[in-house]
């Protein structure tokens, strides 16, 4: 029968371990208490002192001059010009909203309509080839007018 043997073991082997665990776990425990000391004492006061809005602290371009507000839009007023086109557009039934002479959607809307009677692009915007069209038609009549205005007077003379 066989038995086995065992060796003693070296108890210099197990002392040697049980010190590099303790280093181990002492240095660990050092770095642990090392962050808690930098989070708890350091990293608030930076912290908030960045996240916070001071405007006396602001600064824009890197000086530290105080917080100064942008100051408000002056009011928009009305154009002349779109407040003429508007009309314009009325003459020839393309636009039938109020007369503001603010660019609104019915304003757009008109100048795509005339544009595209014109055979332009329909872009919504007064263009050069716009505006020579909207006069074109003021001169001559337009179909949205029930025809050439000339074509009218000269029917009623015969």
């Amino acid at each position: 029968m066989f038995t086995p043997t065992t060796t003693p073991t070296d108890p210099t082997t197990k002392s040697t371990g049980w010190i590099v665990t303790t280093v181990v776990a002492a240095g660990l425990a050092l770095a642990g208490i090392v962050a808690a000391l930098l989070f708890a004492f350091g990293a608030p006061a930076h912290a908030s002192k960045a996240n916070a809005w001071d405007p006396s602290n602001s600064s824009a371009g890197g000086n530290n001059s105080p917080y100064r507000p942008n100051p408000p839009a002056p009011p928009v007023h009305p154009s002349a010009t779109i407040k003429l086109l508007q009309e314009q557009l009325g003459q020839l039934n393309y636009y039938n909203g109020p007369v503001t002479g603010y660019m609104n959607h019915g304003t757009v809307q008109a100048i795509m309509y005339l544009q595209r009677d014109a055979h332009l692009p329909q872009t919504g915007q007064l263009n050069t080839a716009t505006e020579n069209a909207l006069n074109s038609m003021l001169a001559g009549g337009n179909n949205q007018m029930g025809g050439n205005t000339n074509n009218n007077q000269m029917n009623a003379n015969n």
